[in-house]
């Protein structure tokens, strides 16, 4: 009769749904120099109007949401993650913490949706984001490593902030 395992609805439609739920549209469209009615039914998936490349670019970047350009990329099995300002580095045991803080709220969310037929909306959004958010760590951890591994002493800067700020161990958190 009918496939419980086909996705129903267009990622990218949710995507829409989100950001235009999240975001000012009037604002963003001003500051994209679109008219705001035209930007909403563009982010609206049952109107003929459909966003540019220009103007997907264009509101991501004046909005600072790339979950319209993340979405579109998962369709080439690819994904996005904005690369640090030289002003938001951390100290690599403070990302690390943050990565495995994510991945335990993102194991929590599956755990508790595991007896679940159905995993709704809000909670699918919900790991999204909380992965989103992993993987940008995770790549602000690595472009941290590869900028101080550039000098003549690679590791004394990450040891000596290590020894000083505590190295976190598995297991005796």
């Amino acid at each position: 009769m009918f496939d419980l395992n086909t996705n129903k609805h267009d990622s990218f439609d949710e995507a829409c749904f989100r950001f235009a739920s999240s975001t000012n549209v009037q604002e963003l469209a001003m500051q994209c120099g679109i008219k705001p009615q035209v930007l909403r039914n563009k982010l609206n998936p049952s109107q003929p109007h459909q966003l540019t490349v220009r103007e997907l670019v264009a509101i991501s970047k004046n909005s600072e949401d790339l979950d319209l350009i993340n979405t579109v990329l998962m369709e080439l099995e690819m994904t996005v993650v904005r690369l640090p300002k030289q002003s938001q580095s951390k100290a690599p045991v403070i990302t690390a913490m943050a990565i495995n803080s994510h991945a335990g709220e993102i194991s929590r969310h599956i755990v508790e949706s595991e007896n679940d037929k159905r995993l709704t909306r809000q909670r699918k959004n919900e790991i999204v984001k909380k992965a989103r958010y992993a993987m940008r760590e995770l790549v602000l951890l690595i472009n941290d490593i590869e900028h101080r591994s550039q000098g003549s002493t690679p590791f004394i800067s990450m040891c000596t902030e290590a020894v000083v700020n505590g190295l976190p161990l598995p297991g005796l958190m």
